[in-house]
């Protein structure tokens, strides 16, 4: 039946901010399982990016980039990864930070060439004040820098405009170099 036949099609995830440090793990686990076809984006630098994927140029305060980006892949999954982290640039710039942490566009892109599409979006624990020793989702939120203000500002949009989405709260990211690319997938 064609319900079987969807049902066995790879999910097709979008990863913005592809080319960023969680971006390249992400993409590479989603590759390993064989059971994704993805496209990643990224604003500035395309070095880092994998082999086997759709790779896209996109500014996330242009709803145009997205759009194209959007039209042409088609995406069942869209994680957005892509942010400018650093509290003291947002601080700094705080219009050119809030255009990629706090991307508007982003969702009215997705209600035109994406309707269905899952939305997970990666914040930040600065949406809190720090003081208390652990946090839930229903804790109160008290971000204390610019970088805080906006991701909460975007998690509150994403509420009220995306019902199909879910919102990751990560703290500082830090690991291992990411990997190689292209990787070696086995094959």
């Amino acid at each position: 039946s064609s319900a079987a036949m969807s049902s066995e099609a790879p999910t097709r995830v979008l990863v913005t901010g592809g080319s960023g440090y969680l971006g390249q793990f992400l993409i590479d686990r989603l590759l390993q399982t064989g059971k994704h076809t993805v496209a990643a984006t990224y604003m500035n630098k395309k070095e880092g990016m994998c082999d086997g994927v759709d790779a896209f140029r996109m500014n996330l305060a242009s709803e145009g980039d997205i759009l194209a980006c959007l039209s042409s892949f088609s995406p069942d999954v869209v994680v957005n990864l892509a942010a400018i982290s650093s509290p003291a640039a947002c601080g700094k710039d705080t219009a050119a930070s809030a255009s990629i942490n706090t991307p508007s566009p982003l969702l009215s892109a997705m209600s035109s060439a994406a309707p269905h599409a899952l939305l997970i979006q990666l914040s930040t624990d600065q949406v809190f004040d720090g003081a208390s020793p652990v946090y839930t989702e229903t804790s109160p939120t008290r971000p204390v820098n610019a970088y805080g203000e906006q991701k909460l500002a975007f998690e509150r949009e994403i509420q009220q405009r995306w019902p199909h989405s879910l919102i990751l709260r990560s703290s500082l990211i830090i690991g291992p170099p990411p990997p190689p690319g292209p990787p070696d997938r086995g094959e």
